[in-house]
């Protein structure tokens, strides 16, 4: 591994890359995103190109840099123009693989949005919030809800409703660093809004996040580019993924379980009353799967598993009284209580299965 990134051009040892693997489905890419991040340029705490490094060490394809509009800081020593957080900050991600989407925080008391996508962030100004919004949608920006539930309790309030009312914003963040609201759930999807789950990240991000912990919008896209991820976020092809939960249509979710997980075998052998055997559940991605049990014969015991990320499981499987003796196909169903399917649901699969029962 040491001679690798010596190998490497500009990466020095100890800059390693969590692969973070998920499965690509749907006929989509599955990109691994943060649209909510800050810089020294506003309230953050690092310079551009350290969070173009930590999205690269995290095992994400994309970030938006959105640091706040009108709000500076350390404006006495890093300059005004939010422009050149972008600037700085291209060459790293080119250099990285790391997709760079331009973008600014518009706010007006506690309502805040993003504007990702943005050609010209300084045309804000000092303007309040729907003014703001109507600059972004004529640079066609995609706009998000910023943490809905920020000292409050999510509410359609009178100003984000007329934002909404003209078509001025697109997402809304299900989730904010490690804070996942629940009300925004039937929000979303009374109002046709793209799901998102973002860091909001000020700090290091080391200091806010533990490994594998910072919140990721998963993105299916149609090209790993910035066009790609557009066209995705305007189709609203999203889940959200944070502390191993994630929220998502249900065709997202069972893509991303069939994708992930693969039985070593579909046959199992049992003799006797008392004796039992198990099948392994190989997951290759980065997703843990937490399952119990909700649909088994009568003849059969069975006990569900967890599946930790890049690891094995072992379902059980043993006779009850009397099982039938001969060759039966039969479906284990599987409730997957970390997958959690809009708007109050969780992901149900089933697991097709052949058992032999010898007398």
């Amino acid at each position: 591994m040491a001679l690798l990134l010596a190998a490497l051009p500009g990466i020095a040892p100890g800059q390693v890359r969590d692969p973070l693997p998920v499965p690509d489905v749907l006929g989509f890419k599955t990109l691994k995103c943060d649209f909510h991040i800050h810089t020294i340029f506003s309230d953050g705490e690092v310079w551009p190109t350290t969070r173009v490094m930590e999205a690269w060490q995290d095992g994400l394809d994309a970030i938006a840099l959105t640091d706040h509009v009108g709000h500076h800081p350390h404006r006495a020593d890093v300059s005004t123009d939010l422009q050149r957080v972008f600037e700085v900050a291209l060459p790293e991600a080119d250099r990285l693989g790391v997709i760079l989407i331009p973008g600014g925080e518009v706010m007006e008391g506690n309502t805040h949005f993003n504007a990702l996508f943005v050609t010209d962030a300084m045309a804000f100004g000092s303007m309040k919030l729907l003014p703001a919004l109507r600059v972004a949608a004529a640079q066609k920006a995609f706009v998000l809800w910023n943490h809905p539930g920020w000292k409050e309790t999510p509410r359609w309030s009178e100003l984000v409703a007329t934002a909404h009312q003209e078509s001025l914003f697109q997402g809304v963040e299900l989730v904010n660093g490690l804070t996942f609201y629940p009300e925004v759930l039937p929000l979303a999807r009374a109002k046709g809004l793209t799901m998102l789950a973002n860091s909001d990240v000020h700090g290091p991000i080391r200091t806010e996040f533990a490994e594998r912990t910072r919140p990721i919008t998963l993105v299916l896209s149609k090209t790993r580019d910035t066009a790609g991820i557009r066209e995705a976020l305007d189709a609203g092809r999203t889940a959200v993924w944070v502390n191993g939960q994630i929220w998502g249509d249900a065709a997202i979710l069972t893509a991303l379980w069939a994708g992930s997980v693969e039985p070593q075998g579909d046959r199992m052998s049992l003799g006797g009353s008392g004796k039992s055997a198990a099948l392994t559940i190989v997951n290759r991605s980065a997703i843990p799967f937490h399952t119990r049990v909700t649909g088994c014969p009568a003849w059969l015991y069975c006990g569900g598993t967890g599946i930790e990320p890049r690891r094995a499981g072992l379902l059980s499987v043993s006779p009850a009284k009397n099982p039938p003796a001969g060759v039966h196909r039969i479906e284990i169903e599987l409730e997957v209580t970390n997958l959690h399917t809009v708007p109050d649901s969780n992901l149900h699969v089933r697991l097709p299965v052949e058992i032999e029962i010898r007398p």
